[in-house]
């Protein structure tokens, strides 16, 4: 006979509910479209530091709940990126996931090109909730060269930008661009 629950584990399991549920509160998805600017050459940067995903969660290869990719068929920015092609430019990297403010999220598309952690294209995404929500994005594309033994030419974008949830967000570069919008 299973006796019942006391009045203090009730309270114990509605407590840890409201936890579950606020802590999912803070989760964001998260959706970026990276892209070329029709008609511009390659602007070099610097490639990323040895260590540009040392805080982050993987989104390959996490297991943190909270970290997961978003289905292609969710995405939101799909037309987007459609149009986008239409004009001429050619979308790098388009993908959408889940992602905890203050959990920075590394993406990448692509086999490692050096056997040091440098794919055609690599990322970062933090997100930071105060009054309003911001986000802090590097993203690296990089491109062969044409030598055996030198190292990928790299373009960097790199910005921080204060974004409204469920807008989508232009991030200009040089000739790269971006779209990402953020929603619960």
């Amino acid at each position: 006979m299973t006796r019942p629950a006391s009045p203090l584990h009730a309270l114990l399991l509605v407590l840890l509910l409201s936890a579950t549920s606020l802590a999912s509160a803070q989760d964001y998805i998260v959706e970026v479209v990276l892209f070329t600017q029709p008609g511009s050459g390659i602007v070099e940067g610097p490639g990323p530091e040895l260590n540009w995903k040392s805080d982050a969660a993987e989104l390959d290869s996490t297991t943190r709940s909270n970290v997961r990719p978003i289905d292609a068929s969710r995405h939101r920015l799909a037309n987007e990126a459609r149009k986008l092609s239409a004009q001429g430019s050619r979308i790098l990297f388009h993908k959408a996931w889940t992602q905890p403010a203050g959990t920075p999220v590394a993406v990448t598309k692509g086999d490692d090109l050096t056997g040091f952690d440098q794919y055609p294209v690599q990322g970062v995404v933090s997100l930071r909730r105060a009054n309003t929500l911001e986000a802090d994005v590097a993203f690296w594309v990089h491109h062969e060269s044409g030598s055996m033994d030198s190292q990928p030419v790299s373009e960097r974008l790199q910005q921080s930008r204060r974004l409204r949830p469920d807008e989508v967000h232009y991030l200009d570069h040089q000739s790269l661009g971006m779209l990402i919008i953020v929603s619960r």
